[in-house]
């Protein structure tokens, strides 16, 4: 008596697992849109840049999220997650590849370290109104800089990173 109800135990435990297993939302998310691919930033660059995208597209949705429902412990590492991204160096005398982009790049990468530090320190300090601002700034900064990288920069006439609309 005591076998079959440790098998009959055993096999309903093992059906809620599997169960379980089946039932569970996926943690897939479907791709997003992708940024359209620009003619006057060189491959080499594009793929440097391409690399710190991925790690932004998969760190902004979480942050935005988290600032949402107000999670302050959730945004304070989304937002430090994009604060202690490596940046791309300035270009140098002879740096091929960082010379490649436009002087705005390295501004607004500036500026969204700048923000995401601001995001950090409104949740630490459980300040909603300043956080709202704060990861608005934020997205501001990402938008600008998309605009920068699809559609060149319209302040460099002649450059190789003119305005092409």
């Amino acid at each position: 008596m005591k076998t079959h109800a440790i098998i009959a135990t055993s096999t309903v435990v093992a059906g809620a697992i599997a169960l379980a297993l089946i039932l569970r939302p996926s943690q897939l998310s479907p791709p997003g849109p992708e940024l359209a691919v620009p003619d006057h930033i060189p491959p080499a660059a594009r793929t440097v840049i391409r690399a710190k995208m991925r790690r932004h597209a998969e760190q902004l949705p979480a942050l935005m999220s988290s600032v949402v429902v107000l999670d302050y412990d959730g945004v304070a590492r989304a937002a430090g997650e994009i604060f202690d991204e490596p940046a791309l160096a300035r270009p140098v005398s002879g740096d091929e590849l960082n010379g490649l982009l436009p002087a705005q790049f390295f501004v607004l990468q500036d500026a969204l370290r700048a923000a995401a530090r601001q995001v950090v320190d409104a949740a630490a300090r459980r300040d909603s109104a300043q956080l709202a601002r704060a990861s608005a700034r934020l997205n501001d900064t990402c938008i600008s800089c998309h605009d920068l990288y699809v559609h060149g920069d319209p302040g460099a006439a002649g450059s190789p990173h003119a305005l092409r609309r």
